[in-house]
């Protein structure tokens, strides 16, 4: 006998202002099944799901759950009819709690008033049951993007959802963090829910999805078992051609380098300890670590972002203080942010106005910005880093997660930086994407750049960093070159190990 499906999409079309951003899609979810959907940014993926959620609403086609046609009018009737969604831009409150976002919109009451303690206590029985290292009394503007990513997933899980959609689940997340979705994905399993699982981490489809539908230019490519499938076959169905993922091109950096920034004993009460290393001109320099560690925080702190409370901090052999980010900008230190949607660009801005914002006093006169005079410095850089579409007047918020990744690049490299720290600068973005952005950071490197990338994903600091440091709870483990993903985690969880034991003694 034939399973009942949970989810049926059947013939959904949507376009925005004569662009087919969906055509004639089909998708099925089966219950204790996990159906990965893949494509390249502006395939189409949050397009389908947004009409899923009820966030948009489709131009043609049906959609079907447990067999009944239903007309998904918001979220919040999404919501009733059992389906829950992790966005891959987060929907959260920062000035709640990490327990109030939880239930935000879902709230327990008690005489006609919040219950706070119920809620503190439902959400730290979920952290409890995956480890997940959250206070649940913390404001969300406190935590780092990947703390909040974590929550996000609790405030989904939370709802008991028979159709579960994770869009980019991991994106901030080490392999030690996702492992907890992993986790939280075969309990749902085991439990008879679906999950549609959205991610650029093609690792990721073939340890836990059952199926997997490809996109491309929104039509529908095909419908897989994952069993039929390998990585580069994926890759090829997504982008229609070959494409290296992770090109290994690593150099090796010698003594007799340049060593352009020295930091000694950089200190930050609880958040940082007694941070030392050498960045030499022309190399990249991975910081590797699990949420939490500091990698973040660091990074931000050598931008002039957060205070620094002890330590130097050498540009050339020379010692110089960094308390603003302007300091760091006019030493040619420049900071591609973990997260491009909330730190790296005002998304109602265009592509001009978001890539000269910090160049504007170039262009200023009596306080207004002559933007004709931008015009042929921003043409430029859209060539260079072949941001689409080629228009600079396109509002930011409208284009791929790739290209916008390339605009806040682009918005960088007008300052000319001498040292670039990029955090995350992958995140979200399609395989095709990532590997412009990697070649475009060797290439910078190449040319004399000093690079520092912090990298939730493994094997893209293993192929792309000349040494890696490996920090966990704001201190760095070691330095490592030449070194195994193995033996990196094998330093974080003796550290961890540890440092339990330290505190039960």
């Amino acid at each position: 006998m034939t399973q009942q499906n949970l989810l049926e999409v059947e013939s959904v079309s949507k376009s925005y202002f004569g662009v087919q951003a969906l055509k004639e899609v089909n998708f099925s979810l089966q219950p204790g099944q996990v159906h990965a959907l893949v494509g390249e940014n502006g395939a189409g993926k949050s397009t389908l799901v947004k009409i899923i959620t009820g966030v948009v609403k489709k131009d043609a086609g049906e959609i079907k759950i447990d067999g009944q046609s239903v007309k998904i009018k918001n979220p919040h009737h999404a919501r009733t009819l059992g389906v829950a969604t992790i966005f891959q831009e987060l929907s959260q409150i920062p000035y709640l709690t990490v327990a109030e976002n939880v239930f935000l919109g879902n709230e327990s009451t008690k005489s006609g008033l919040l219950d706070r303690p119920a809620m503190i206590q439902q959400t730290m029985e979920i952290l409890h049951k995956y480890g997940i290292e959250l206070d649940p009394t913390a404001p969300l503007n406190t935590l780092s993007t990947a703390q909040r990513q974590l929550a996000e997933i609790v405030k989904a899980i939370s709802r008991k959802p028979k159709i579960l959609i994770m869009d980019e689940p991991t994106s901030a997340l080490s392999d030690l963090e996702a492992d907890i979705v992993f986790k939280i994905i075969e309990d749902f399993k085991k439990a008879g829910a679906g999950i549609i699982y959205v991610s650029h981490r093609m690792d990721e489809i073939f340890l836990i999805a059952n199926r997997v539908t490809v996109l491309r230019d929104g039509n529908l490519i095909g419908d897989y078992p994952t069993t039929e499938l390998d990585l580069n076959k994926v890759v090829k169905l997504m982008v229609g051609r070959e494409v290296e993922i992770y090109e290994t091109i690593r150099k090796t950096v010698t003594p007799q380098e340049k060593i352009k920034l020295q930091v000694r004993n950089l200190s930050r009460k609880n958040v940082f300890s007694n941070i030392s290393f050498d960045l030499y001109q022309g190399e990249i320099l991975g910081i590797a670590g699990l949420v939490g560690s500091g990698r973040s925080e660091l990074a931000q702190a050598l931008f002039g972002i957060g205070k620094i409370d002890s330590g130097e901090i050498l540009l050339d052999d020379e010692p110089v203080k960094i308390s603003s980010v302007a300091d760091t900008m006019n030493l040619g230190i420049a900071l591609l942010p973990e997260s491009r949607h909330t730190q790296g660009l005002v998304l109602s801005h265009t592509v001009e106005q978001n890539m000269t914002l910090a160049i504007l006093k170039r262009f200023a006169q009596a306080g207004i910005v002559n933007y004709k005079n931008t015009g042929k410095l921003v043409t430029e850089k859209i060539n260079e880093l072949d941001i689409r579409p080629r228009d600079g007047r396109k509002i930011v918020n409208f284009l791929s997660g790739g290209n916008q990744q390339k605009v806040v690049i682009a918005k960088w490299l007008l300052t000319k930086p001498q040292i670039l720290i990029v955090d995350e600068p992958t995140s979200g973005i399609d395989v095709h994407a990532k590997s412009e952005i990697h070649r475009l950071i060797r290439t910078l490197a190449q040319s004399g750049v000093s690079i520092i990338m912090i990298s939730s994903e493994m094997p893209e600091l293993l192929a792309h960093c000349d040494r890696l440091l490996v920090m966990n709870k704001g201190r760095i483990l070691a330095t490592l070159q030449q070194t195994t993903q193995e033996k990196i985690m094998s330093l974080i969880m003796e550290d961890i190990i540890k440092n339990k034991m330290a505190a039960c003694n």
